[in-house]
């Protein structure tokens, strides 16, 4: 089961000294997170990133995060493939309870990455493949996003404006058949585009 954890001001740390934990962090920091990055990068900080306007995100320059980080952490990312970081880690995430994630060791995961596209503002497509073959889940959101239509993108807002509709009048949205809903509107738009063709 693929669930969407809302982060907004949500302590979120990542462990790396690379390019791919700037680009984790990056991304956390982009669905509202408090993002805590920490590594020893060759050249510091400076080299990777520029975070002087980005008050949603802080670097540290240290092998690891203090315990008092962890503490605070909904979700910790070790990008580094380091095993002694991720044991240290592992134990530490039963402690504190936060959610662990270690890039391409499975074992220490407590949930996986998922490989997103956003063919919509609103709709997402998401891959997982439980960490074993992440190249392979970005690869396939990719091409099922290539499938989305702009027919499909006008059902949702169709289907959607119906849905804030009866919420606001204090109907239940399971009062309608969806799935027949969403065949008329298509077939109502099909009848509107070869009216506009003629």
């Amino acid at each position: 089961m693929m669930v969407k954890l809302r982060l907004e001001n949500r302590m979120v740390v990542v462990i790396g000294a690379s390019d791919e934990a700037v680009q984790r962090a990056n991304s956390f920091a982009n669905q509202g997170a408090r993002v805590l990055l920490v590594g020893t990068p060759a050249g510091g900080w400076a080299s990777l990133i520029s975070i002087q306007d980005d008050s949603s995100m802080s670097c540290r320059y240290a092998k690891r995060p203090s315990r008092k980080d962890l503490k605070r952490a909904a979700l910790v990312v070790a990008t580094d493939r380091d095993d002694v970081i991720n044991t240290w880690l592992s134990d530490k995430a039963k402690r504190y309870r936060f959610l662990l994630n270690t890039l391409d060791v499975p074992e220490y995961c407590d949930y996986y990455h998922v490989a997103i596209r956003r063919p919509h503002l609103d709709i997402e497509i998401g891959v997982s493949t439980d960490g074993h073959s992440p190249a392979f889940a970005s690869s396939l959101a990719t091409r099922l996003a290539k499938t989305v239509t702009d027919d499909d993108c006008h059902t949702y807002e169709v289907l959607k404006q119906i849905r804030q509709q009866l919420r606001q009048q204090g109907q239940s949205p399971s009062s309608l058949d969806w799935v027949q809903l969403e065949l008329e509107t298509r077939q109502s738009r099909l009848r509107e585009t070869r009216q506009a063709q003629l």
